[in-house]
């Protein structure tokens, strides 16, 4: 299988997966990313297939405070049974996708961009 063929695969996961955001949710995230070193500004926010989109402005951009940000994030979101992410780097910008799940039920799909 070529890599480009695993990438497409491994974004179906992503594509396929229904995404339930718990009343509060999109609350506490932005309580945490209030706190969070190295933050400028945010917004999170939720399409109508309940996919969380979180945009994230940092004080002054580095890959290294992008991914650790974003581990922050991805360990105060996790559910217990699954936890899947890919991410993309473009220039100064880093883009990430999440899902996080119990077991036999939905989760929670984000999409999360660091600049």
């Amino acid at each position: 299988m070529s890599k480009r063929n695993m990438a497409a695969d491994n974004m179906k996961v992503f594509e396929q997966f229904r995404s339930r955001v718990e009343p509060g949710m999109l609350e506490e995230i932005r309580l945490f990313l209030g706190v969070e070193e190295g933050v400028s500004d945010y917004s999170v926010g939720e399409d109508k297939y309940q996919k969380i989109y979180i945009h994230i402005f940092l004080e002054k951009f580095s890959y290294v405070l992008a991914k650790n940000i974003f581990l922050h994030l991805s360990e105060f979101m996790r559910q217990s049974y699954f936890n899947v992410y890919v991410c993309e780097e473009i220039e100064e910008k880093v883009r990430y996708q999440f899902l996080t799940g119990l077991s036999g039920k939905d989760g929670v799909r984000m999409e999360v961009a660091i600049e």
